[in-house]
């Protein structure tokens, strides 16, 4: 059962509530979508007038519940969870094109308990990993519910809470500052499309800044320009602070980029493999790995997920949570950055949940969300998810993976607070 001693205290980034339904191309499209559940079955016309989409299936009598727009893209993308005539609760996520019709719809039933939660998360791929747990005033996790919550899995870009974590630990030490000025290199660019990467070489962004594009797009250059800042070893220890229990998987802690360049010459992926242990694997990223050239090219299916990856358990995901709520304590910074997306792609109601932070990570076979929120009375709750299926015949569906996740963690939240 879930600890009722109440949440540590968190004077963090708190969520705005968004107004029911804007008069925005997703907030119209997702009222057309509730009036249309009243008078089933859709024509065809009228389907096409407001859809792409080649078919539209919809149980009866939709109501919005709550609803979140994405930040930086509030017109056109938008999750919500709604109730149907039976009662039956469904987190929905929805995309508009630029003439404003319906160019993606996702509509997945939210688990009504603990059980069905377990089922969701191991039907999707064969390596599932989830742990709901409170965090106490005292700043210790208390799980509440878990599927193999101490198994280690790869987590993507979602390493970028250890790299935010060193940060806020060099701030407070007061040997950095989250305004200080840091020149944008080439050596530490990985994909000149992201928010960082196409910035031109030596434009001065502050840390704070490369700390937002890390954590709300993964943005893998922004990431490095930190990593290259702080040092792999800041990195290192603060796994340690956060009380991550295999940090050994983590050694040496790769940058973005020479995961992504392992990942493109697999060759060079098993030769760094096979070297004894993380001196030597060290040697060989610097006598081998910065030496190529970045990256042009990303692979489209799963490479390595079990080797060239950053690794942890949901345990070790939410005790880093707890590790960030007392870094948040001195320094806002901590929550303002996590608190960017927030539980908008959760569609949770932000008057209910007024706080809320994310990072995830995905990437061709692996996907993990990661969620804190903070209720009004104060307790605080940390929801993470993980599944990797490292076939490369039959990768995992990124986004249907992703919108299954989005409405377990939304069921996550409910039964926490029942």
């Amino acid at each position: 059962m879930s600890s009722r001693t109440g949440a540590a205290s968190l004077p963090a980034f708190t969520e705005r509530p968004s107004p029911l339904l804007p008069s925005t191309p997703v907030g119209r499209q997702l009222q057309w979508l509730c009036e249309a559940s009243d008078r089933l079955p859709v024509p065809d016309a009228e389907r096409h007038a407001h859809t792409s989409l080649t078919s539209l299936s919809l149980p009866a009598g939709l109501r919005v519940e709550s609803f979140r727009a994405q930040p930086r893209q509030a017109e056109r993308q938008a999750y919500a969870v709604l109730r149907d005539a039976q009662g039956d609760r469904h987190h929905v996520v929805l995309e508009t094109d630029p003439a404003g019709r319906i160019r993606a719809l996702r509509r997945t039933p939210i688990p009504r308990t603990w059980a069905e939660l377990g089922d969701l998360v191991r039907g999707l791929a064969p390596r599932a990993s989830f742990l709901a747990t409170e965090i106490d005033r005292d700043g210790r996790i208390r799980p509440v519910y878990g599927v193999a919550p101490t198994t280690r899995r790869p987590i993507g870009s979602a390493m970028a809470l250890y790299v935010l974590g060193a940060l806020a630990h060099a701030v407070g030490q007061g040997r950095l500052r989250w305004d200080e000025p840091l020149a944008v290199r080439d050596a530490w660019k990985t994909d000149l499309t992201s928010s960082v990467g196409s910035v031109p070489d030596g434009t001065m962004l502050s840390l704070r800044r490369y700390a937002d594009d890390a954590i709300f797009s993964g943005d893998a250059s922004a990431i490095d320009h930190l990593l290259g800042r702080l040092g792999r070893g800041a990195v290192e220890a603060q796994q340690v602070r956060f009380g991550h229990a295999q940090v050994g998987a983590n050694l040496p802690f790769l940058t973005a980029r020479e995961t992504t360049q392992l990942k493109v010459h697999p060759r060079m992926g098993e030769e760094y493999i096979a070297a004894d242990g993380p001196r030597e694997r060290l040697g060989y990223l610097r006598d081998v790995v910065a030496r190529l050239p970045r990256p042009t090219e990303f692979p489209d299916e799963p490479r390595l997920t079990d080797s060239v990856e950053w690794f942890a358990s949901p345990t070790d995901v939410s005790r880093a949570f707890a590790g960030l709520v007392r870094q948040a304590a001195t320094q806002p910074a901590v929550g303002a950055v996590l608190g960017q997306q927030g539980t908008a792609s959760l569609g949770l109601d932000a008057g209910r949940w007024p706080v809320g932070w994310s990072k995830n990570g995905v990437e061709p076979g692996v996907v993990t969300e990661n969620f804190l929120a903070g209720t009004q009375s104060g307790r605080t709750f940390v929801v993470s998810l993980m599944v990797t299926d490292p076939d490369p015949v039959r990768p995992l569906d990124l986004d249907a993976t992703r919108a299954a996740l989005l409405a377990g963690a939304a069921g996550a939240f409910t039964l926490l607070t029942s």
